[in-house]
């Protein structure tokens, strides 16, 4: 069983954060006065503007799902150091329809940042370490890490640049939601091809980065650009299982133009055209996804924004196995947030391009959400969940889905001391065309634990 070359994953998730630094935040003005700013936020009080760390998730959710409570909710004010402390038991360890024993497990994780504000510019950068032990399999305990980046800068009141980035490295245990990089009005989401925990777990590393260019053209009409790169290597943890089949290798790069026109100081309307292009190193392979979607957003209240997309998608495979296979489709993302300190919440529905080059492009549909909301006085609770459906007849699975989720209830002992319990659950079914039998399992997890703050103290969900 490899283990995690701890010296090389440091450096190359440092490295990726601080070469791409997660979101484009300058400080935000009246209607878009600011272009670098995400969206217009109505009059919303400047004391309740979410901070930095918060909106990590609103423009690269890459590795948001490594833990499903997102890492915008490990935020900060100027720097943080947390240190957490869990334990708790894992129901169908091994992930197997027979074999369904369940088994005790440790984690130590721990969250350092920092971020520097002035009147133009916003750095940030997150790093997030978490050593996992196993006490009844050993050989599987890892050392998992991700990081967050980003820095934006208003070149003038009309234009603004941002660039944002993340990285990690961490061993699936098939726990873990696929890997979804979104790309303008496309979500490229990247499975892993295992079913059981020690036959089939994967090492995976993964980085990405955006380039994003906003420009004011008028007091209404604001044009965007982005371009988007992301690397993933899946390397399976059984030394037997190292062939073509079950490596996988692939780059996936991608573009975003968006023209909008704001119709009112709480409504805006536009286009948006978003071409993917997947270069599949191993197994090999070249997938192509070119959305046009008309846009539309709405500020619904000073805080809560709702979304929606639509258009014609177009997609084109190529791959030693299948051949060249085009398809037409649609592309459809829709959603609603609330980003806020101290408490926000987003739930949204987008139809996918799952990326499997061992057969065609094949389109699913997806739904997300998370909720960081503070209950009364100093209870906290949090959650995370996706949802992930596909089907076809030229799919190797044949139709399927993958589910996953997570909540949290966290008490504030004092300011800088939490205790928390947790549960999770994933689940994957997949039934092959060709084959009666359904391949699947469900697990469940179980747990408690504690966090320090010893650094500025990070936020801490209503009280402060």
């Amino acid at each position: 069983m490899r283990r995690h070359p701890h010296t090389f994953g440091v450096r190359l998730s440092l490295l990726l954060a601080l070469l791409g630094l997660a979101v484009l935040c300058v400080p935000r003005g009246r209607a878009q006065a600011v272009p670098a700013g995400e969206e217009p936020v109505g009059g919303t009080n400047p004391a309740d503007q979410p901070l930095l760390g918060q909106t990590l998730g609103s423009s690269l959710t890459l590795n948001q799902g490594v833990n499903a409570i997102n890492a915008e909710n490990q935020s900060f004010d100027r720097f943080g150091l947390g240190l957490m402390a869990m334990g708790g038991a894992e129901t169908n360890f091994l992930g197997t329809q027979t074999n369904q024993i369940t088994t005790g497990f440790m984690q130590f994780g721990a969250d350092a940042g920092v971020q520097n504000t002035t009147a133009r510019t916003q750095a940030f950068l997150l790093y997030q370490p978490q050593y996992n032990v196993y006490p009844s399999f050993p050989e599987i305990n890892n050392y998992n890490q991700r990081a967050f980046g980003s820095i934006s800068h208003a070149l003038s009141s009309r234009l603004g640049v941002a660039v944002s980035g993340t990285a990690a490295r961490y061993l699936s245990l098939n726990q873990y939601l696929p890997q979804t990089l979104g790309i303008g009005g496309i979500n490229v989401i990247i499975p892993t091809l295992g079913s059981e925990l020690l036959q089939d777990s994967f090492e995976i590393t993964n980085g990405a980065m955006v380039v994003q260019l906003k420009y004011l053209w008028t007091s209404r009409i604001t044009f965007s650009g982005s371009l988007t790169g992301g690397y993933f290597l899946l390397v399976p943890v059984d030394v037997a299982k190292t062939s073509a089949l079950y490596t996988e290798r692939i780059i996936s790069t991608g573009a975003t133009f968006k023209l909008g026109y704001l119709l009112t100081p709480k409504s805006e309307v536009g286009v948006q055209l978003t071409p993917v292009y997947v270069y599949g190193l191993q197994p090999n392979g070249h997938e192509v996804a070119v959305t046009a979607q008309a846009l539309y957003s709405r500020q619904l209240t000073s805080t809560i924004q709702a979304q929606f997309a639509a258009g014609p998608l177009f997609l084109h495979s190529t791959s030693t196995q299948f051949g060249s296979v085009q398809a037409l489709s649609y592309a459809v993302n829709a959603g609603v947030s609330r980003r806020v300190k101290q408490s926000q919440f987003s739930a949204g529905y987008s139809r996918a391009l799952l990326v499997n080059l061992l057969s065609p492009a094949i389109v699913s549909n997806s739904f997300a959400g998370s909720a960081y909301l503070p209950v009364h006085g100093r209870w906290i609770a949090s959650g995370a969940a996706s949802y992930t459906t596909e089907s076809g007849s030229t799919n190797l699975y044949g139709t399927g889905r993958v589910a996953g989720g997570e909540s949290q209830i966290a008490y504030q002992v004092r300011h800088k001391f939490q205790v928390f319990a947790m549960y999770s659950i994933f689940s994957e079914k997949f039934s092959a065309p060709n084959s009666p039998p359904t391949i699947g399992f469900t697990r469940n997890q179980f747990s408690g634990g504690i966090r320090f703050n010893l650094g500025n103290p990070m936020t801490s969900g209503g009280y402060e």
